[in-house]
């Protein structure tokens, strides 16, 4: 997986051809304080040099595109050293993801009907059925999916799916064949391929709690920023109480997870609060 654990910032003044000064930050990642500050150094002398060239500045990376800046909290060792089989993080709206090597998380969005068509469908049968027929239809792609057990859950914004009893790598075929016949968001699969893991919220959004965005960002360098997040860590983790991530819906297959990976499935199962009748956020 990578997900960098140090993040370094470097600052500098550019100047453009017509002799502007303009500030620039960017940040470099690595494995440890000294491959980190040399990332940073590079990139900064690239932008300096593009600045240099009167070339306009890149646009904001997209979400996918490069490893996320996010803190780890804890590392799940696999048999193989130095290859942890999954990370938790804290993201950048405060909320923590389980970053999996080998085991599959599949983000499938409903997409918006207009109203007027969901209108007909509830005239026509009584009620809403556009999700029953994303559920089939992914149900079905799942069944013919060969030795391979997925836990299915509703989301906030659609389905979430699990491969529970086979491994899968991130950038390998099996598992970009799957996303794009399920459906999968393609900046999920994107971000799959950059970071080399599979990932999924284990916490509530915080606007679908009524609560803002934390203040700053990772990492947060002296004691203010800190002590403004705790804070707000506070006041996220007291209204996430009254809702679930996740609920689940149904297995299709006949395997259980064993070992490792049945205790990541316990784990997400218990922080998403996925078998309790909470509203999802």
């Amino acid at each position: 997986m990578h997900i960098p654990p140090v993040w370094v910032n470097a600052k500098s003044d550019g100047r453009a051809p017509d002799g502007r000064r303009l500030p620039v930050s960017v940040w470099g990642w690595g494995n440890d304080d000294g491959s980190a500050r040399k990332e940073a150094a590079n990139r900064l002398q690239r932008l300096l040099a593009r600045i240099g060239r009167g070339e306009p500045f890149p646009d904001k990376y997209g979400y996918g595109s490069r490893p996320l800046r996010e803190e780890i909290l804890e590392i799940f060792e696999s048999e193989v050293p130095d290859q942890p089989a999954a990370i938790l993080t804290r993201n950048s709206y405060g909320v923590q993801v389980m970053n999996t090597a080998r085991l599959l998380f599949l983000d499938i969005d409903l997409q918006p009907i207009p109203f007027f068509e969901r209108l007909f469908r509830r005239l026509r049968s009584g009620r809403d059925t556009s999700e029953e027929q994303v559920l089939t239809k992914l149900r079905s792609v799942l069944q013919s999916s060969e030795r391979t057990t997925f836990r299915v859950y509703r989301t906030a914004s659609g389905f979430r799916v699990m491969a529970i009893d086979r491994e899968f790598d991130p950038a390998g075929l099996d598992a970009r064949e799957l996303m794009k016949a399920t459906g999968t968001d393609p900046a999920f699969t994107r971000l799959c391929v950059a970071q080399r893991s599979f990932r999924a919220h284990l916490t509530p959004k915080p606007w679908r709690c009524d609560i803002p965005l934390p203040p700053g960002e990772h990492p947060r360098l002296d004691d203010e920023a800190r002590r403004r997040f705790a804070s707000w860590l506070t006041e996220y983790e007291k209204a996430s109480t009254g809702y679930a991530t996740c609920r689940y819906v149904e297995t299709v297959g006949t395997a259980r997870p064993g070992g490792l990976a049945g205790r990541l499935v316990e784990l997400h199962d218990r922080v998403t609060r996925c078998s309790e009748t909470l509203p999802l956020a």
